[in-house]
């Protein structure tokens, strides 16, 4: 458990006297971490004061605190926070160097075994010494200075509260508060088939830890959405609210899933230490052996490569239907003598179960199309076009099938055409042709558009 020092400063009361309060270990830490450099933290300890006005000291907290978001919850007890500082500037060579700026300290060369004792200057661009009238630019020499010189120098980042209680107090306190430093994301890893058409996919999350504290056997849940935060902060209640039914555990002692709000919780079903100036990388997922389905899409309208998609639905029949946060997935597929490749990636968003996810992962290399545009006529409210879309398949044993979409914004119609059009949405029409091994099709069609 993490020994966070609950310390006694010197302090006093409204009649004056000095009064000491004792807090123990820490107890209990629990962390929600966001997507956004952002994280939730409540640390739990035994907290006893004495009856007034006390100041009290934690040390060790995040050196990305908030000090605007801190909440003590002492459960039930009857004290006031008068007055709460948040120390963050630690002990450094030129931080020490600075507080003796026109007092005196002593060089020591050990080569020469001499000394020389003079007014220090300035520290700004190397050590500049004032000895007997001369000023000497950095002097050779091993710095020393006097007993005492650090004693109110931060080794460690520190939050102190006056505190006033009504009457003497011994409670289990929690104290939460928002920090930066601590951030997460998704990561996947799909493996398909020789056929491409099924696959395997496992999901990690990546904890990053830059907040300059370590969290021992912590609580850990993660929040997957976009949470609006205003100036880069966010003003957030301490205590969450009733939360929906968990789902269903994706693996032992991994994460399980429940709604919060609008966005999605993630809770690990065990604890863990996440220590600082760490990136921790936890088992999200795992599903073997869903249905995949390879498309191969050619803008026929801005021309290009023909692109090489992966698609699957996030479904319960799947072994999915965790809602799957936003990261990269990355690809792979065994070579001929069964060893993996990576064979591209792209990021996912935010994805819902039930849902299909398409992922764009390179450009085909046998597979090209070349579009040509044959007719053009200005009706005055509009036009009508023709097009030709050669698509050619240089593979020698596979047979592939190629989408081509055509997106005009604003009302149309496709006059004709020697394949059927589908209909995707109120702009979008696809054409599929279909390509035996080592072949070449050409897709025709007419449109007419009418502007109002």
């Amino acid at each position: 458990m993490r020994s966070l020092i609950l310390a006694t400063v010197i302090a006093f009361s409204a009649a004056g006297s000095a009064l000491a309060g004792q807090a123990g270990e820490v107890e209990a830490v629990s962390l929600t971490v966001y997507n956004s450099d952002l994280a939730l933290i409540r640390e739990e300890r035994s907290l006893q004061l004495d009856a007034g006005t006390q100041l009290v000291v934690l040390d060790n907290v995040s050196g990305q605190l908030r000090p605007e978001t801190v909440h003590l919850d002492t459960n039930g007890g009857n004290v006031a926070v008068l007055e709460q500082n948040f120390d963050y500037d630690l002990v450094s060579r030129d931080k020490l160097l600075q507080r003796f700026i026109g007092k005196t300290i002593t060089l020591r060369d050990d080569y020469s075994k001499t000394e020389m004792t003079g007014r220090l200057l300035s520290v700004s661009s190397g050590i500049i010494l004032e000895v007997d009238g001369q000023v000497l630019l950095d002097p050779p020499g091993r710095i020393i200075l006097p007993s005492g010189a650090a004693d109110q120098l931060l080794l460690r980042p520190t939050l102190s509260w006056q505190l006033a209680s009504a009457a003497p107090l011994s409670t289990r306190a929690t104290v939460s508060y928002l920090s930066g430093g601590l951030s997460w994301n998704a990561d996947y890893v799909m493996v398909l088939s020789a056929d491409d058409s099924r696959g395997s996919l496992e999901g990690w999350v990546t904890l990053s830890n830059y907040s300059g504290t370590t969290y021992d056997n912590a609580s850990l849940k993660l929040v997957a959405g976009e949470v609006n935060r205003v100036r880069d902060e966010m003003d957030y209640a301490m205590k969450a609210g009733a939360a929906a039914p968990m789902a269903e555990a994706s693996m032992a002692d991994g994460f399980q899933e429940e709604s919060l709000f609008e966005y999605h919780l993630y809770d690990l079903q065990r604890q863990t230490t996440i220590r600082n100036n760490q990136q921790k990388q936890i088992g999200l997922l795992s599903a073997s052996d869903f249905p995949v389905k390879k498309v191969m899409v050619f803008d026929g309208m801005n021309g290009g490569d023909v692109k090489v998609n992966v698609e699957f639905n996030n479904g319960e029949e799947n072994g999915l239907g965790m809602p799957l946060p936003a990261g990269t997935m990355r690809v792979m597929k065994a070579d001929s003598e069964g060893e993996l490749q990576f064979i591209g990636e792209n990021n996912i968003k935010h994805t819902p179960r039930k849902e299909d996810i398409r992922l764009f992962i390179g450009n085909a290399f046998d597979v090209k199309g070349e579009v040509t545009q044959t007719e053009y006529k200005d009706l005055g409210n509009g036009y009508t076009a023709s097009y030709k879309v050669k698509l050619k398949n240089r593979k020698e044993k596979e047979a592939v099938s190629v989408t081509v979409p055509v997106v005009v914004y604003g009302e149309w119609k496709i006059t004709a055409s020697n394949h059927d059009p589908i209909d995707k949405d109120a702009w979008t029409k696809e054409f599929m042709v279909n390509l035996p091994p080592d072949s070449e099709k050409e897709l025709t069609y007419s449109i007419q558009v009418t502007w109002k």
